[in-house]
């Protein structure tokens, strides 16, 4: 008896081995007309706007973040629509979005994030699959569960002062050196 159940567990254990997702490169997954200056993924887990993420983008991506909203919120968040259950689609957005952006795609138990540093405001961006994302063993993209839209604060130029100072800073170095020699 243990046999025979030994015999038709393993091959039912192998097919449900086949269907389970497994994380790829972020650079599997391409964006048409903008291109993503940088992406980060794929990673493990839900993402949902927690702090955790934005202090993640910001480690990542310097500067300090903000969630803005989710496909999968009420309304679909800052998105006109939720392209989930497809491995290609195009995000359109309620209005125009500009600057410093991050793009959170989700499927399966993976998710990848995509920067953006746009110059022109943008209505859409149209992604061309989710295999960088997550795919099957079989290499088949998995289905888009939500995508989150992150929008980053500017990142600080330094002003005139703040380069004089590190200009005489570097030239007091240089004399103490120079002295020593």
């Amino acid at each position: 008896m243990l046999k025979s159940l030994a015999r038709f567990s393993l091959p039912l254990l192998a097919l449900l081995a086949m269907n389970g997702a497994r994380a790829e490169d972020c650079a599997d997954t391409s964006f048409s007309g903008v291109a993503a200056s940088a992406c980060v993924g794929a990673r493990p887990n839900n993402i949902n706007g927690a702090t955790a993420e934005t202090d993640f983008l910001a480690t990542t991506f310097g500067g300090s973040w903000t969630f803005v909203g989710s496909t999968d919120s009420t309304g679909f968040g800052p998105f006109s629509s939720n392209p989930s259950g497809a491995t290609s689609g195009t995000l359109n957005f309620d209005s125009a979005v500009s600057g410093r952006i991050v793009i959170g795609l989700k499927a399966a138990n993976q998710h990848s994030f995509y920067y953006f540093d746009l110059t022109a405001p943008v209505t859409s961006l149209s992604f061309d699959t989710t295999a960088g994302i997550a795919t099957n063993v079989r290499g088949n993209a998995q289905n888009l569960s939500h995508a989150i839209l992150y929008a980053g604060s500017p990142l600080p130029v330094p002003e005139p002062a703040s380069w004089a100072l590190l200009a005489a800073g570097l030239g007091v170095i240089g004399a103490i050196a120079r002295r020593r020699v």
